[in-house]
């Protein structure tokens, strides 16, 4: 008489259990870490805009009030530069009012690390074709897995890195944010190329002085924790010229830019698949497969517990003489 079970389904289901902690164990620490890391090869384009900004002409040195202006930002990985550990991502910035013309522009070359995203240092990095730049602290944005805490980030337009804080929890198009802010500045952030006219920075009496543009900032942004993506930024930005003797005497900028409410959503939407994807990989599928893996064992425990009933009733029905001639 044969068990109860089969030795072929124990056998599955002992291959079955095998597998199952197999593929969950590779999901939560292959697949999922993997997936976290920043990528090489990246296409990203942001928009800050506002309705309202000053600017100074400084080609005429005439005031400009009330104009609309826009802040692009473009971002594009150079693959073939990075490695599994190092990426390298070269951004642009123009600051453009409506109508083209331009105020600002900037342009970077940085090399970070993939996990944490803190800039390092090599692979050609340039700020403003400027290799002399030491950037550090995070270089582009928060890794997966932001936590509420500060950071260190580095500002392109001041050249420096500031410290970044947590403030709150918030909720951005339905999605769960930190909301973390950072203020520096003013710093000085370029000369100008010569000599102005006294009366254009409000110093009538002197022909001609020298003047250099100073830059304070302060930057507000949302992120999505899990993903680690900025799903809405602000930004306060507000540049005035001063004369050597550290006298403000001309607004060259002033304004508040956001992201548009066109963009937040789609970058929402961004951030909340890439979300569901993590935790997927790290804790769904790898919580299903123990879970079944679980249901296998206690299948494969049942029966083998049946096998061995089963194996002891056939032993006590055997007649006793029938043992004795089998002895």
């Amino acid at each position: 008489m044969k068990g109860a079970f089969p030795r072929s389904p124990r056998t599955l289901l002992l291959a079955g259990i095998a597998f199952l902690v197999t593929v969950g164990v590779l999901f939560h620490f292959y697949v999922s870490p993997r997936t976290t890391v920043l990528p090489l090869e990246l296409t990203r384009i942001q928009r800050l805009v506002s309705p309202s900004a000053t600017y100074l002409d400084t080609a005429t040195f005439r005031l400009h009030r009330g104009v609309p202006v826009q802040n692009t930002v473009a971002v594009y990985g150079d693959p073939r530069a990075g490695d599994d550990r190092t990426a390298v991502w070269v951004e642009f910035s123009s600051l453009d009012t409506r109508d083209g013309e331009r105020v600002d522009y900037h342009e970077r070359r940085t090399a970070f690390d993939r996990r944490t995203g803190l800039a390092v240092d090599c692979c050609g990095g340039y700020v403003d074709e400027d290799p002399g730049v030491r950037q550090s602290g995070l270089a582009f944005r928060l890794p997966a897995g932001a936590e509420p805490r500060s950071y260190p980030m580095f500002d392109p337009v001041l050249r420096r890195e500031a410290p970044m804080r947590f403030e709150r929890e918030e909720t951005v198009e339905g999605l769960r944010t930190y909301r973390y802010t950072y203020a520096a500045g003013p710093v000085k952030t370029a000369d100008l190329p010569g000599p102005v006219p006294g009366t254009s920075v409000g110093m009538p009496g002197e022909p001609r002085v020298a003047v250099a543009r100073y830059t304070e900032i302060t930057r507000t942004i949302w992120v999505e924790p899990e993903s680690g993506l900025t799903v809405r930024t602000q930004e306060r930005r507000r540049d005035t010229l001063r004369t050597p003797d550290q006298v403000e005497r001309q607004v060259a900028f002033d304004a508040d830019l956001t992201t548009s409410a066109a963009e937040v959503r789609a970058f929402a939407d961004e951030a909340a698949r890439f979300r569901r994807w993590i935790l997927l990989t790290r804790e769904w599928i790898p919580l299903a497969c123990g879970l079944l893996a679980v249901v296998l064992a206690a299948v494969y425990r049942i029966g083998t517990r049946t096998r061995r009933s089963a194996a002891a009733q056939h032993q006590q029905q055997v007649p006793r003489h029938d043992l004795a001639n089998a002895g």
